[in-house]
């Protein structure tokens, strides 16, 4: 696992970022069949759906800033991430 010692001391910032780390901890790398998890499949749409309701919650008014396109990305850079790791702990 990547540990991270962020620099930052925005509250709002930290939140937001484990939120959709726990989001993608979350996520599934194959499907109900055991094949590997797709666009198409219900799972990666609900964590797509679920990313993007991420918000950095202001005083004043919440930002989504995670759109499809962002969240689809996310996924998949889960997903390759989990294999690598798999891959790495076989060998």
């Amino acid at each position: 696992m990547n540990v991270i010692k962020l620099k930052s001391n925005s509250e709002t910032f930290t939140n937001w970022i484990k939120e959709v780390d726990d989001i993608l901890s979350k996520t599934q790398i194959n499907n109900v069949n055991g094949e590997p998890l797709e666009y198409k499949d219900d799972h990666f749409q609900e964590q797509m759906r679920r990313l993007q309701q991420c918000s950095m919650n202001f005083e004043m008014h919440p930002i989504y800033p995670i759109n499809e396109q962002v969240a689809m990305d996310l996924i998949y850079s889960h997903i390759e991430g989990e294999k690598n790791k798999y891959d790495q702990s076989v060998l």
